[in-house]
């Protein structure tokens, strides 16, 4: 068996990691960490945390003062033993208490790296249904990737292709799916299945100020990748992401 190790940064989460905490613990898969680290500026914050989870075995918790959420998540791979590596958000909660069985079961069978679907929540209430595809130039190219938190991966590709490139501060996962998609020495695979659950209203979409942020960076990351950024791009993903609310129907997962 091959340890999965999921990675959280962590910003004043000691009451929102409960969600996560219980989520991970209820994985019927046993050989599994969590690493949290968190980037509070105030030791307080990091010691409340600490105060929370300490009576867990399979939790590790590391502080980084005022740092970025990539900083953290660079942080804690680097710290993971494991050889299956899952990024979550402080309060993101996996589908059902066998997500990490069955991916095991694809990775052993030669699969570098896996993802799925997932479904946003706000208030407990189920709101919208992010369908990730297969990873094509044409979404690429409006900055359209899978989801983050449903993505899991072997250790050394972090090794092979670098950890997130921390100049990014909000699209830094943007960044490291083109570095994924250019490379064709892996073997992936997309299910249609649900992963991940997460709350609505991440770091890239909470404020105004963080959409036009978020657009700013994802304009240098296709620059970067030699893909035109045009308006109508982000028109388009903005579009694909309405039409997913539309068409929101429990049955596309169950």
């Amino acid at each position: 068996m091959q340890k999965i190790s999921t990675i959280c940064s962590t910003f004043k989460s000691a009451k929102r990691i409960k969600t996560l905490v219980s989520s991970f613990n209820s994985q019927t898969y046993s050989l599994k960490e969590l690493i949290l680290v968190d980037g509070s500026e105030k030791k307080k914050d990091y010691e409340l945390m600490l105060k929370n989870v300490k009576k867990f075995k399979n939790i590790k918790v590391f502080y980084l003062p005022g740092s970025s959420i990539y900083e953290c998540l660079n942080l804690g791979i680097n710290k993971s033993s494991g050889t299956i590596i899952n990024i979550m958000g402080d309060d993101d909660q996996y589908y059902n208490k066998d997500i990490f069985r069955n991916i095991f079961k694809k990775i052993s069978s030669g699969i570098d790296y896996i993802y799925g679907d997932t479904i946003y929540q706000k208030n407990g209430k189920e709101i919208r249904y992010y369908k990730s595809f297969e990873m094509k130039k044409n979404l690429m190219t409006i900055a359209y990737m899978p989801s983050h938190t449903s993505l899991f991966l072997k250790k050394n590709i972090y090794n092979t292709l670098g950890n997130y490139n921390i100049n990014y501060k909000i699209a830094s996962d943007l960044e490291f799916f083109f570095r994924l998609y250019k490379n064709k020495r892996y073997k992936y695979e997309y299910i249609k299945q649900v992963i991940t659950i997460m709350s609505d209203g991440g770091a890239s979409n909470k404020s105004i100020k963080n959409i036009i942020k978020s657009n700013i960076e994802a304009y240098k990351i296709l620059n970067k990748n030699k893909y035109n950024f045009i308006l109508m791009r982000i028109v388009i993903k903005l579009s694909l992401k309405y039409l997913m609310l539309l068409n929101f129907n429990i049955k596309k997962y169950e």
